[in-house]
């Protein structure tokens, strides 16, 4: 089972992840592919094995958050 998958979603707001964003391991590019949904980019980002889990899901759940 995929954990990530079946958590409770609960909304989050950029001031309350601010730090996590400022970090840029993933943004949107603005790009949108061809079903329409947003293209989420990963640049290369020196420490990203070191990112927490909860850090990485928090951003990535409100990147797919904005509509």
């Amino acid at each position: 089972t995929d954990e990530i998958m079946h958590q409770d979603i609960i909304p989050l707001y950029a001031a309350d992840i601010q730090d996590q964003l400022k970090k840029q391991f993933a943004y949107l590019s603005g790009g949108r592919g061809g079903d329409g949904c947003p293209v989420i980019t990963f640049p290369d980002y020196p420490a990203f094995g070191d990112i927490p889990e909860k850090e990485f899901q928090n951003v990535l759940t409100y990147l797919t958050s904005i509509p």
